[in-house]
């Protein structure tokens, strides 16, 4: 993904930081390094977004012994796989404990998705402040060395360099990079959550809120999928930092003058990609599978993550099988779904109960031949795939999502003219709401009368719904996503210089 520099015409070198990569290296029974695709919507978008140009070089964590090796062979010269240029970065240990499983995701996480309890949860401390200062930002300047060592090895490309930031392990990067780099680089971050409003933020203490939204204001673009995030932003920055801005504009100005651009840019897919994937034999061979499950198909696919509210969405199954008892036997509910950072207390306790809410609605409604809930925690991408094909219903009620790619990737390889059911707090439901059922996540009967709408709804009123949402997301492809992004940054270069 090298773009042209304005003034120049030669290529600026482009640099993706994100604490997970696009692949996980190991070794076989001989010996030999392997390596599997990571996980997840956002890698599979910046992949994308990798192969577009020769010096692009994707910057992340490394993740397992192997990956280690491939940091220490990587400190030279980035490491090529799969058409992409890869420089893994070794962390300390304890330091990237500290910033992932005590900072980043029990605490950034749950306030941006507005998962605590405030009036028991959470309890800050000396751990939080030892978290952020021995865990978060050295983490965080590490990342930045990476960066520094690796664009300075690079030859014969021209311009200042565009740096590109991912989410929200690394909001202090932009403070460091710039520290390294000077004004002359570009820098942006991408939030790939939601956003808060002003009176979430400020959950957090004051060393983190300010220190991130400082940072924040150290890039040149901060970016989310959604206005209604981006508008949040400019808020937050506002009544924390007393910063000036123009929130019609998308426009802050940090306390040294620099003006950042506040941007939405909705991730999305490449659908030629699952057009190709719902073909193949691995996925064709999976649909018998599926196919064999009796009646028609509800599915959701997700992590096992507490702001996905997988167990609201049992409970409404339920309620619907409660409330209209000539369903039963009539649609089975296939859940499949990923284990998450169960090293966190909280997301431990939460795979517990989700499989005993599993266990509760089987038991209570199960027939000889029926089972409602089909549990399904394999990993298996081509059994989700053949899923996508075949639901009657998608169900996505998160309590709040960034975007939801699973609403996108689903949509486009389904060819049963499935009924999308769309929480309105997840980013997706800014593009796609107007075609799905929208339904408040928090309200279980609401959700439970979607679900009958959703499974009797006519087949000229699915038909209809299924087009809208196929032409609203193929005219706007993980390409599209790319390319505003180079706009932006061609647009705001050409504005400082």
């Amino acid at each position: 993904m090298a773009t042209q520099d304005a003034n120049t015409g030669g290529e600026m070198g482009v640099v993706i930081v994100s604490n997970r990569g696009p692949v996980t290296f190991s070794r076989n029974e001989l010996g030999e390094r392997e390596h599997s695709r990571g996980a997840g919507g956002l890698v599979t978008a910046l992949s994308a977004v990798s192969r577009r140009g020769n010096d692009t070089v994707w910057i992340a964590s490394a993740q397992s012994e192997e990956d280690e090796r491939v940091a220490k062979e990587s400190l030279d010269e980035p490491y090529e796989v799969e058409g992409l240029k890869i420089v893994l970065v070794e962390h300390d240990g304890e330091a990237y404990d500290l910033m992932y499983n005590r900072l980043a995701n029990p605490l950034l996480w749950f306030v941006q998705h507005g998962l605590y309890d405030l009036p028991y949860t959470p309890e800050l401390g000396d751990d939080t402040k030892r978290a952020w200062e021995e865990g978060y930002v050295p983490v965080n300047e590490n990342f930045a060395e990476a960066v520094a060592r690796t664009l300075q090895a690079q030859e014969g490309v021209e311009g200042e360099p565009v740096i590109l930031v991912h989410d929200y392990q690394l909001y202090m990067a932009p403070l460091a990079l710039r520290k390294r780099l000077g004004d002359g680089a570009f820098i942006s971050l991408f939030v790939h959550i939601p956003w808060p409003e002003p009176e979430g933020w400020r959950v957090l203490p004051s060393y983190v809120r300010e220190g991130v939204l400082k940072s924040l204001l150290e890039a040149d673009v901060v970016a989310f999928h959604t206005e209604g995030y981006a508008r949040n932003f400019v808020r937050t920055a506002c009544e924390v930092l007393g910063v000036e801005a123009d929130e019609e504009e998308g426009m802050v100005r940090s306390e040294e003058g620099r003006e950042v651009w506040v941007r939405a840019y909705p991730i999305s897919i490449d659908p030629g990609e699952f057009e190709e994937l719902a073909r193949s034999d691995e996925v064709l061979q999976e649909e018998e599978t599926i196919q064999s499950l009796p009646g028609k198909l509800l599915l959701r696919v997700d992590r096992m993550d507490l702001s996905k509210n997988t167990i609201r969405g049992f409970h409404a199954y339920e309620r619907m099988l409660e409330r209209y008892p000539e369903t039963r036997e009539q649609v089975t509910f296939l859940a499949r779904l990923q284990p998450s950072r169960g090293d966190i207390p909280e997301y431990a306790k939460y795979a517990e109960a989700i499989q005993k809410a599993v266990e509760e609605v089987n038991e209570k409604h199960s027939t000889d031949s029926w089972q409602p809930i089909v549990l399904s925690m394999e990993d298996n991408f081509p059994l989700s795939v053949a899923a996508y094909k075949n639901y009657d219903v998608l169900l996505v009620n998160a309590v709040r999502d960034g975007m939801n790619l699973i609403a996108k990737e689903a949509v486009v390889a389904n060819e049963k003219n499935g009924v999308l059911i769309l929480s309105e707090n997840a980013g997706a439901h800014e593009e796609l709401g107007e075609h799905a059922l929208t339904i408040n996540p928090f309200d279980i009967d609401e959700q439970a009368e979607a679900l009958h709408k959703a499974l009797n709804m006519p087949d000229e009123e699915r038909a209809r719904r299924a087009e809208a949402l196929q032409e609203t997301i193929r005219a706007n492809t993980i390409e599209e996503w790319a390319e505003a992004q180079l706009e932006d940054i061609a647009a705001y270069r050409e504005r400082r210089d």
